[in-house]
């Protein structure tokens, strides 16, 4: 589990932060990346109080998972 910051500035969360659960989304031996960073992927990742969808970057990004309009996998 991360936590992420929600980007709505209206969120209901606690300091606007929600955890949210990598694993689901990445393949063994991935994780969370900077962004931009060589073969990282944008997924969204949903805040559980307002339902908001944020970009989070992540490395070996599972092949089912929909990306952000406009990102290739590479």
């Amino acid at each position: 589990m991360v936590i992420i910051k929600c980007i709505n500035p209206n969120c209901t969360a606690p300091n606007r932060k929600f955890e949210w659960d990598e694993s689901q989304h990445v393949e063994a031996g991935g994780g969370i990346a900077q962004p931009h960073e060589a073969g990282a992927v944008r997924v969204i990742a949903v805040c559980k109080y307002c339902g908001t969808e944020n970009a989070v970057w992540v490395r070996h990004a599972k092949k089912s998972d929909s990306l952000t309009r406009g990102d290739k996998p590479q």
